[in-house]
């Protein structure tokens, strides 16, 4: 796969930046893009959204159910952008982020052709 490129690496950020935007408000602060054969892996350092800073201290269930339902919603907006805007068949998508740190991790898991026996 001939993506390790910059011009691809810059376009992944970019959409990766947008959907950020539309989701939180606000574009990521650093952002490492590594292509595998089947994986293209997005490490982010975030601003930490302020409603959800307030909600943790005493809503704590409240927010990471907030936190599950946006995890979702960037995870439905950017496979849809990486199809259509990149071309790329997406498998899956996992999506972690560790507040203490504020950095998020994507791996996005591009579908593969099933080889025959």
């Amino acid at each position: 796969m001939e993506n390790n490129n910059t011009e691809y690496k810059r376009e992944l950020f970019k959409l990766y930046n947008a959907v950020n935007k539309e989701i939180y408000g606000y574009g990521v602060t650093e952002l490492k893009v590594s292509c595998m054969e089947d994986m293209i892996i997005f490490r982010t350092r975030h601003n930490r959204v302020h409603a959800l800073q307030i909600l943790e201290e005493n809503y704590a269930l409240l927010k990471q159910s907030v936190d599950q339902a946006l995890f979702s919603e960037f995870k439905r907006m950017f496979h849809k952008e990486l199809e259509e805007k990149m071309g790329l068949h997406v498998a899956g998508m996992l999506r972690d982020y560790d507040a203490d740190i504020r950095t998020a991790v994507t791996v996005v898991i591009l579908a593969t052709e099933e080889k025959s026996s």
